[in-house]
């Protein structure tokens, strides 16, 4: 028997054939376009222990596990779509929590200065929807860092730090504010930025706030300025706040960071001048060695005056790209009419010593 397929079966046969290698030609193409979608799942874990002296209301010492020193822990989700024509639509979701008991971080007792009252925020660190262009420029919606505390980052050798024992120009400008509309573009190789947070308060611009900052790095000088504005929850005061620094790569292994930042209010006769010097080296391959030095100068009424100085010399040993274990020695003086900082006990001077081991994934 004749088994050869005649000229009409083998041309009914034709599309089912043209249908599989069409399929199979389109596979390197459904792979390009699953490949514009990225999810990326982070964290970073840092513990450390610090015994601190003048903790106790009688100058008692204390040994404590805190969250890291220059870097808070977190659980983070990034994802990015690429829309075409060099737009793309990013999500970023970011949750701090206390490595020594796992309980949230972020939270705020009250609200104020573009923070809404929270006892918790599991996505406490950033939570925000946005746009981002090849091109430069980018727009997102949410809880985010401020301008200043962008730019900040900058002037010192750890960025900012973590700790309140550690840090000072986050106690002025506040980290991070709720529902902040940010806008940032490039020109002629400096990067531009706006945010506006909106309060939600009827009536009046309590917990307002606006900032613009620029930013130019070229070779090994990276330098920043910002101007921010913040409204209290009553709005019955701004806080005003300018700043500028940035740091200078000497050799591959030296960098220089300087910067300083004035604060006023609209009201209270309170100014605030701070400025901070600091330098990091790499040693060893796999040893880096920072320090840093912020003063802070309080002035306006007798009452008001004083200062607050901060000292830190720090150093990590780099297991891997990834993980690696550090040591703080630090030094804070606070005088006069300078509020006492929540982690002293007395006004005067306390002395920190601490080991911290971090790993990142």
């Amino acid at each position: 028997m004749n088994r050869t397929p005649s000229y009409a079966q083998r041309q009914r046969r034709l599309p089912a054939r043209c249908v599989a290698a069409c399929a199979l030609a389109g596979l390197p193409l459904l792979a390009a376009a699953q490949a514009t979608s990225s999810v990326t799942i982070y964290g970073l874990f840092d513990a450390a222990v610090r015994r601190a002296s003048n903790v106790g209301a009688d100058g008692a010492s204390r040994v404590s596990m805190d969250d890291g020193i220059f870097t808070g822990s977190r659980l983070g989700f990034r994802t990015r779509e690429d829309l075409g024509g060099g737009l793309s639509a990013l999500l970023a979701m970011e949750s701090g929590f206390d490595p020594s008991t796992g309980a949230s971080a972020q939270a705020s007792p009250t609200a104020d200065y573009g923070q809404v009252a929270a006892a918790t925020r599991f996505w406490g660190r950033e939570i925000y929807i946005g746009l981002r262009s090849t091109d430069g420029w980018g727009l997102s919606l949410g809880r985010q860092y401020t301008l200043a505390h962008q730019m900040t980052a900058r002037f010192q050798p750890e960025g900012n730090p973590n700790s309140t024992a550690h840090a000072i120009f986050s106690s002025h400008h506040v980290a991070r504010q709720d529902n902040m509309v940010k806008l940032e573009a490039k020109l002629a190789g400096v990067e531009l930025a706006a945010a506006r947070t909106l309060g939600e308060v009827a009536g009046n611009n309590g917990s307002d706030a606006w900032a613009v900052s620029a930013a130019y790095t070229a070779g090994p000088v990276s330098l920043g300025a910002y101007v921010q504005r913040l409204n209290n929850l009553a709005d019955t005061e701004q806080r005003r706040i300018v700043g500028a620094g940035g740091n200078w790569k000497l050799t591959e292994a030296f960098t220089l960071f300087a910067g300083a930042m004035r604060r006023d209010d609209e009201v209270s006769p309170q100014t605030n001048r701070v400025w901070t010097l600091g330098a990091s080296t790499r040693v060893l391959p796999n040893v880096t060695v920072s320090a840093a030095y912020l003063h802070d100068k309080q002035a306006g009424s007798a009452r008001l005056a004083g200062k607050r100085k901060v000292a830190y010399v720090t150093a990590s040993y780099a297991f891997s790209k990834r993980s690696d274990v550090y040591a703080v020695v630090d030094r804070n003086e606070v005088e006069g009419g300078y509020a006492k900082p929540a982690f002293m006990g007395t006004l005067g001077s306390q002395n920190g010593l601490v080991l911290g081991l971090r790993h990142r994934f």
